[in-house]
């Protein structure tokens, strides 16, 4: 937890990540579509700290945006209920996962990058966020201006190391594996501000009464579905599912019941 700049982690990570994609060029590699099909199961790794994409409810299921997008395609695919498991990662870990075989896809609030995009195949976006600030109620943080000098919050492995970098050079950013981590941390004055997707953000504050959304939301990207580089065919059957939810409706319905209290605020991809 101390500060640091997780920009070159990351992409030594994903270069690391790569050098493998090149090493299984030519080989029989595994496709992640098939690999579901022969297991019988599809093994989608979400996030269980990021609500409300991914959250574990008072019955200690993993419930949330991305698991009901993650349970449509399972039932797409075997054409019944029971065949998808869940798999819990993080930022920093999904890629790993998912080159691991322990997963066949990221439904994980994954953003579109140039840099990701040289080790995933990304679907068609599904989710437009952009990046806020949370910070005390008491805080005198208005803008990007103020957070020079001042300790924010960044999630390993998440957009806002770089982006965060470019709208405020001088804030000390300060890296958490953990969502939870980085909250507590806010809380407790370690940091001053905890930078994170807009939708995050505005569900953290609507349910911690001492948090509030600092400063307009900036630097729009979307989030994608991503599996290993190479699997065009499955990432064309993601595609083929995600235009299929859209237009019966069950997109719209499941972006109600997740981000109703907050659809003004967001933009439909």
């Amino acid at each position: 937890m101390k500060p640091r700049n997780g920009l070159g982690a990351r992409r030594a990570c994903l270069l690391l990540i790569a050098l493998l994609v090149l090493t299984a060029v030519g080989q029989a590699a595994a496709d992640g579509l098939e690999d579901a099909r022969r297991r019988g199961t599809l093994l989608a790794g979400v996030k269980t700290d990021f609500p409300p994409f991914g959250f574990i409810d008072r019955a200690g299921k993993i419930q949330g945006f991305d698991v009901a997008i993650a349970q449509a395609l399972a039932r797409a695919l075997f054409s019944e209920e029971g065949r998808l498991e869940l798999v819990p990662v993080t930022s920093g870990s999904r890629i790993p996962f998912l080159y691991s075989e322990w997963i066949d896809m990221i439904i994980a609030s994954m953003t579109i990058t140039e840099e990701r995009r040289q080790v995933l195949e990304f679907s068609d976006a599904y989710f437009v966020s952009r990046s806020l600030l949370l910070v005390r109620k008491d805080s005198p943080i208005q803008g990007l201006e103020d957070l020079a000098g001042k300790p924010v919050a960044i999630i390993e492995g998440t957009i806002q190391d770089k982006d965060l970098a470019t709208v405020a050079p001088a804030a000390r950013r300060v890296i958490f594996g953990k969502v939870p981590d980085a909250v507590q941390a806010l809380k407790e004055k370690r940091v001053d501000a905890f930078c994170q997707d807009d939708v995050l953000v505005l569900t953290l504050a609507k349910d911690s009464p001492g948090l509030r959304p600092a400063v307009k939301p900036f630097l729009p990207r979307p989030y994608a579905i991503a599996v290993r580089k190479g699997e065009q065919r499955f990432i064309r059957w993601v595609n083929e599912q995600l235009a299929h939810l859209k237009a019966d409706g069950a997109y719209d319905r499941l972006w109600q019941t997740y981000f109703g209290g907050l659809g003004e605020l967001l933009t439909k991809p």
